[in-house]
């Protein structure tokens, strides 16, 4: 499964996935870290990948109802957290599929996962 790396990602974080042999694009290798919220979420749909962010702006299915975007994956983590939010990436990555991610908000912190799939009516 692609990912794209937003531009808050850590390079610890991008190390880590592309270690687990996860295919990640970062913004920067683009040109686009300067790209606006809805432009990354159209890079991602150009590219077929899912959204990967420390961004919690993304994690607001009002103003990103999961029917219309390719997938984003939000890391609540900070410093004290990393390791576990880390691997919980992992084993979820592990543990999914493309097209389960596809559509959906999937929220990682240091507990486990949370998956939203559908926006508030």
């Amino acid at each position: 499964m692609k990912l794209l790396a937003d531009h808050c990602v850590w390079g610890k974080t991008i190390r880590l996935l592309r270690q687990s042999e996860h295919a990640v694009t970062t913004l920067k290798e683009l040109g686009k870290e300067a790209a606006s919220d809805d432009e990354v979420l159209e890079i991602a749909k150009e590219l077929d990948a899912v959204l990967v962010t420390n961004d919690l702006d993304f994690g607001n299915i009002q103003l990103y109802p999961p029917s219309s975007h390719e997938g984003i994956i939000v890391l609540r983590l900070n410093h004290r957290t990393e390791s576990q939010v880390h691997q919980n990436l992992l084993d979820f990555l592990r543990q999914t599929n493309r097209e389960e991610i596809r559509g959906a908000l999937v929220i990682i912190n240091p507990r486990g996962c949370r998956i939203r799939r559908r926006s508030i009516e």
